[in-house]
């Protein structure tokens, strides 16, 4: 079964259009990251050693009173 060229091209472009759209979001994260120099992946870490030592230090206020 031989595939038209009309639905051949319909294909084509509705798969670039899909891959546009999966790939954008991602790009522009990235970008913004590019621009404004922000690392999200190495501040978790460092916000999670704030919870934890905010944690403590309500539960620590918590057991004084």
């Amino acid at each position: 079964m031989k595939l038209e060229q009309s639905t051949k091209t319909q294909i084509i472009k509705n798969a670039s259009l899909s891959l546009l759209l999966y790939i954008l979001p991602i790009a522009l994260m990235f970008g913004s990251f590019a621009i404004t120099g922000e690392r999200p992946w190495e501040k978790k870490q460092h916000q999670q050693k704030q919870q934890t030592t905010a944690k403590t230090k309500v539960s620590n206020t918590q057991d004084n009173d």
